[in-house]
């Protein structure tokens, strides 16, 4: 019996009208307050993690390897990570991984509080962090479009990528404090309390889950990476947002994040009051972003709204790297935050609609592959540069003409982005 050929979102929105705010969707508010927990859980951790290796256990050499630990397995399982989410629900794997990591960070408190938690039992909490984290991360991404209603994307990830937002912003001053005046061991266990809420949270959220049709033989795991890469890879629109992802990761990203400091020192001759100005304008941006994805409805193609924040994004940054005055680099800030938030959760959904549902979790696997996997590479890479010579200026200046140029060629190129989804889409 031939089975029917699952639908891309985009297809669905002029036959499923919104009837209700997503406000008054019970589920996705559930999930929400999973993701309030777990995006001011992560940058702690974090902070917490590094600040161990640098201040108790007094082996600051050694901070890059332990961040290593946990990002390289996130990278190398997200593929792995995509295909579970599409085999399996998607909120029951978020569950598991919340509280899988609720249990390390418990175990990490009890371990430290025995005076066990040295540097290769840190080494390998860290790794298993990250592999918890290569399985959430495709199935959070790839969970809206189960739970909320195709025109409902819009709102429903400008509103993730507010909380996102001020979880990377609060998390960190959050953690600070609690080392501060607490203790590495309350704070460990703080952080466990805020995944078990989280996973609490998760076990609410009913997602519409389909099974796969039932087969003598399911393809094996690999095949079913290969079958996602191949999916992406005929679809010149699917691959373009991919291959969009990766530059901003390489050109935007892994700059901006040495710039700031290098900026304040070596240009404005600042001090940290003056680099916490020039994050928090870049933090506001990214909320105000998020709120103005929310608040309006664009209109035509929501891919070239997508591509046109980016390169508006390339462009700031170029006028980053161009100015000498602080003010005018705080100004220029908030807007580069802005239309990063906008752009890119603009991206997000426009490429969420194109997904067939039964790839959802490989597609959004591949996408996070691709805005996560090149910026620690791009961030290695800038720090030699500026030892070779290169001011932070003349690189701003040159990763964001080159950026603005790739982007402005993939549009010009790939017609469906002219084309893309279109803005047909209910509050």
């Amino acid at each position: 019996m031939e089975t029917e050929k699952p639908q891309p979102f985009a297809e669905t929105v002029v036959n499923n009208p919104e009837e209700r705010s997503v406000f008054k969707n019970r589920t996705f508010l559930f999930f929400l307050f999973s993701i309030i927990f777990t995006s001011l859980t992560t940058p702690m951790y974090m902070l917490v993690e590094g600040w161990y290796v640098v201040d108790y256990l007094n082996k600051p050499a050694m901070l890059g390897f332990v961040l290593m630990t946990t990002a390289i397995p996130r990278l190398l399982l997200m593929s792995v990570g995509g295909v579970m989410s599409d085999r399996f629900p998607k909120s029951k794997i978020m569950f598991l991984s919340d509280f899988i990591r609720f249990l390390i960070l418990v175990s990490m408190a009890v371990l430290m509080v025995l005076g066990l938690l040295n540097f290769w039992v840190l080494l390998a909490c860290a790794a298993l962090f990250g592999i918890m984290e290569a399985f959430y991360w495709p199935a959070a991404g790839a969970i809206i479009p189960t739970i909320v209603k195709p025109g409902q994307l819009r709102i429903a990830n400008s509103v993730n990528v507010i909380i996102q937002q001020l979880g990377s912003f609060a998390g960190p001053a959050f953690a600070g404090l609690l080392i501060a005046f607490g203790s590495f061991q309350l704070t460990f266990a703080i952080l466990g309390v805020l995944l078990f809420l989280g996973a609490v949270c998760l076990f609410f959220v009913r997602e519409p889950f389909t099974a796969s049709p039932k087969q003598q033989v399911r393809p094996s795991m690999i095949n079913e990476i290969k079958e996602g890469m191949i999916y992406i890879k005929k679809d010149s629109f699917k691959l373009s947002i991919i291959i969009t992802a990766g530059i901003a990761a390489f050109f935007v990203s892994g700059p901006v994040s040495v710039a700031f400091p290098t900026l304040v020192k070596e240009v404005f001759k600042g001090d940290a009051l003056d680099l916490t100005y020039l994050q928090t304008s870049f933090a506001l941006g990214s909320i105000a972003g998020g709120v103005l994805l929310g608040l309006f409805r664009p209109k035509g193609s929501l891919a070239i709204w997508a591509y046109s924040a980016f390169i508006l994004l390339c462009l700031g940054i170029v006028g980053l790297g161009s100015v000498n005055i602080l003010i005018y680099a705080i100004i220029i800030s908030v807007f580069t935050g802005l239309l990063s938030a906008y752009g890119n959760m603009m991206l997000v959904t426009v490429y969420q609609l194109s997904l067939d549902q039964d790839k959802l979790g490989r597609g959004m696997s591949l996408f996070t592959l691709a805005s996560t996997g090149l910026y620690p590479i791009s961030a290695g890479i800038v720090p030699l540069l500026l030892t070779n010579g290169m001011t932070i200026s003349s690189l701003l200046m040159l990763s964001g003409s080159i950026a603005a140029i790739i982007l402005l060629i993939v549009v010009l190129s790939v017609k469906g982005i002219r084309r893309g989804p279109q803005a047909m889409e209910q509050g």
